[in-house]
């Protein structure tokens, strides 16, 4: 497997007319991106995302960007726990591998605050390049409630939070 560059780098498939090459953003013909589609109705959803690597976010941002979603950046899994305790969010998609804290305590972290709060639980989905089955059993033991692996499709990812956020 290559460094951790090489798999941040390929978080995200093409987007909304931008694909990522050798770690840039370029353009790509109109037809090569996912097509446009009327959001009218979409439900408005405060998310947090916890990643460390800012072509992510940017990739995540495209992704999001015609939805009515207002995404909030944590670089670390203590931001992340941070700015869940100062906020109320309706997703929360968790990068597994970052500096100082890593998802898995961050998830942790969230559900004892819930817990002790007596909040109801927000969903966390955790979004990784780590594919292992013991990967993903950890971060189900931690508290996610559901578990992507990078590459993730533009399609499954809004999938995934319309299906925790759905009334």
């Amino acid at each position: 497997m290559g460094g951790m560059g090489n798999i941040a780098v390929h978080f995200f498939d093409t987007i909304d007319g931008y694909q990522m090459h050798s770690g840039e953003l370029k353009s790509v013909p109109e037809s090569a991106g996912e097509s446009g589609k009327n959001n009218e109705g979409e439900k408005s959803l405060k998310i947090l995302l916890a990643e460390d690597c800012e072509n992510n976010v940017l990739l995540v941002r495209l992704y999001l960007k015609k939805l009515p979603y207002s995404i909030d950046v944590a670089e670390n899994g203590d931001i992340a726990v941070e700015m869940f305790m100062q906020n109320k969010y309706d997703v929360v998609l968790m990068d597994i591998e970052m500096p100082y804290t890593d998802g898995y305590e961050a998830t942790g972290r969230i559900r004892s605050y819930e817990n002790d709060m007596s909040l109801s639980k927000t969903p966390i989905i955790a979004v990784t390049a780590h594919a292992l089955p013991e990967n993903e059993n950890r971060a189900y033991d931690v508290g996610c409630d559901y578990f992507m692996t990078k590459p993730v499709r533009k399609a499954d990812l809004i999938a995934a939070v319309n299906r925790f956020t759905a009334d």
